[in-house]
C-alpha cells in the first residue's frame, strides 16, 4: 500500500474537489522540463504474481502546444534513453500520494502542422511562392502519447554479461538487494522470513529472473512503491482496507468456469527395480466437485521417470490434490471510488451484499488494479482473488451481525431496535 496521510484517506471516502495527477520528467536526478506535463488523459495498471516481471504500467497523453515534446533524438526531454516520470496523485481538498517512478519507454507524437505568412524584411528568395520580404512560418502543435513502466524494467534490461554466483553467506534477501542495488533501494515488509542461498547457485543472463528465484525461496514477491523503492512482501496477511457497499464500493461482480476443476489425480512412473509401470490415483470423495458426482469425472494426469514406486506416486498424487484445493478461489471484479494508495498484492476485504439481505465480507488479494482519467481520475477497478474456503465460510456464517459490528464498531446490542429479531431484512439505511 502506498503511503497516505489520514486526512487524504478520509477525503477519499467523502465528497471533495476533483483529484489531479501531476507528472514531472527527470533524467539522472535532474528535471528535464521546468514545468509538469499537461496530462490530457492517463491510465495505469498493475499485476501481482510469482512470474510477473514489470508490475506497473502507465500510459499518458500530454498536451504539446508548441510541438517541443515529441522526441526526435534519444536524449530529447521525453526521449526513451533514461527519462523517468515521477507521478504524484493529489487528493482534492487534502494531501498528495506519491504514486510512483516510471521509466519512459515510448514516445509517439500526434502533430498538427499549420502555417502562415509573416513579414521578414530584407528576405528575398528567388522563385519563392510568397511575396518578397515575407516567409512562410510553420507551427507544430498537438499531443504526445507516452508509455512508461516501473523501475523493475531497468533490472530486466541489466542482464548478466557472464554467469555469477551468490557470495558466501548470502541469504535470499541479501542476494535480492545485491542484484538490484544499482537500480533502487529495497524495503522488506514484516512477515517475510529470510533463508540462506547456496553459493553454488549460478545466475545466468536474466537478472530479474534470478531476483524472482531468490524470493521464491522465502515465499515472497516484489513490487515498486510510490517513492521508487522496491517492496518485498509476502502475499496474504491482514487486510489494509475494507470497502463497504455504501462507502466506496461502486460495483462488485464475479464469474465461474468449469475448466480446470479436476477431481481425480493420476500419477504414473516406472518401478526402479522391475521396470514395471507404477500408477496411483487420489480422488475427491465429497463436496460439489466429488469424483463421479454431478460435476462428473475429471482426471488430471502426471507422468515422471522420477516416480519409481507406488508410495511415491500416491504421495505425489495427494500433494497435487492438496495444491489444487488450496488454489481454489473466487475472482471478484471490484469497482471502487478512486483509491490511489492501493497496490497490486494488497489484501483487502470486499463487502458483498447477498440475497439474504445483509453484507458478507470476503478477504482477498488484489491481483490486478487499473486506474485512469481524462484527466480527472475515475473509478479504480480491482481484480480480487478470494480463497474458496474463505468465501464458503463467509457465506455460511449465521452470526452475520459480527460483520456489521466489525464494520460499524460503534453499533452495539443496546443500540439495536427493540424489534431487532423481527427485522430479518434490515439494511444499512435502517440502522440507527
Amino acid at each position: 500500500m502506498r503511503l497516505i496521510d489520514e486526512a487524504s484517506r478520509d477525503a477519499l471516502d467523502g465528497s471533495r474537489p476533483a483529484d489531479t495527477l501531476t507528472v514531472w520528467a527527470w533524467r539522472e536526478g535532474s528535471l528535464v522540463l521546468p514545468d509538469p506535463l499537461q496530462v490530457v488523459d492517463w491510465s495505469s495498471s498493475g499485476d501481482a504474481g510469482d512470474s510477473v516481471k514489470v508490475g506497473q504500467r502507465l500510459s499518458l497523453t500530454v498536451a504539446d502546444p508548441d510541438g517541443s515534446l515529441g522526441a526526435w533524438l534519444f536524449d530529447d526531454p521525453l526521449g526513451v534513453a533514461g527519462t523517468e516520470l515521477r507521478v504524484i496523485y493529489r487528493v482534492g481538498g487534502a494531501g498528495a500520494v506519491n504514486y510512483g517512478k516510471f521509466r519512459l519507454i515510448g514516445n509517439a507524437p500526434s502533430e498538427v502542422v499549420d502555417s502562415r505568412v509573416v513579414d521578414e524584411y530584407g528576405l528575398v528568395v528567388p522563385d519563392s511562392p510568397v511575396e518578397p520580404h515575407t516567409r512562410r512560418k510553420f507551427v507544430v502543435s498537438g499531443a504526445v502519447k507516452l508509455e512508461a513502466v516501473d523501475l523493475t524494467y531497468n533490472v530486466d534490461l541489466d542482464r548478466f554479461e557472464a554467469p555469477q554466483s551468490p557470495p558466501g553467506g548470502a541469504t535470499a534477501l541479501s542476494e535480492f538487494k545485491r542484484l538490484t542495488a544499482r537500480h533502487f533501494p529495497t524495503v522488506v515488509a514484516s512477515g517475510v522470513t529470510d533463508a540462506p542461498v547456496s553459493s553454488k547457485t549460478v545466475w545466468d543472463r536474466e537478472r530479474l529472473e534470478a531476483c524472482q528465484d531468490v524470493l521464491a525461496l522465502v515465499g515472497a514477491r516484489y513490487r515498486m512503491g510510490g517513492d521508487g523503492e522496491c517492496q518485498v512482501y509476502k502475499p496474504g496477511g491482514a487486510p489494509v482496507w475494507r470497502v463497504e457497499p455504501t462507502a466506496g464500493l461502486v460495483s462488485v461482480s464475479r464469474k465461474q468456469a468449469a475448466e480446470g476443476l479436476y477431481n481425480r489425480w493420476v500419477v504414473e512412473g516406472k518401478d526402479s527395480t522391475t521396470g514395471d509401470p507404477v500408477r496411483a490415483t487420489v480422488s475427491l470423495d465429497a463436496g460439489p466437485l466429488r469424483h463421479g458426482g454431478p460435476h462428473g469425472r475429471v482426471p488430471y494426469f502426471y507422468t515422471s521417470e522420477m516416480i519409481t514406486s507406488y508410495a511415491q506416486a500416491l504421495a505425489y498424487a495427494a500433494s497435487l490434490r492438496d495444491k489444487f484445493l488450496g488454489s481454489l478461489a473466487v475472482e471478484l471484479s471490484v469497482v471502487t471510488v478512486p483509491r490511489p494508495e492501493l497496490q497490486e498484492g494488497d489484501r483487502i476485504e470486499v463487502g458483498c451484499p447477498v440475497t439474504a439481505g445483509h453484507v458478507v465480507y470476503m478477504p482477498g488479494d488484489i491481483t490486478s488494479i487499473k486506474s485512469g482519467g481524462n484527466p480527472v481520475p475515475g473509478p479504480t477497478t480491482l481484480t480480487v482473488l478470494c480463497s474458496y474456503s474463505d468465501v464458503a465460510e463467509a457465506l455460511s456464517r449465521t452470526d452475520w451481525t459480527k460483520d456489521l459490528t466489525t464494520a460499524r464498531p460503534e453499533l452495539t446490542w443496546d443500540r439495536m431496535p427493540a424489534n431487532w429479531g423481527n427485522l430479518p431484512n434490515l439494511t444499512w439505511n435502517q440502522l440507527p
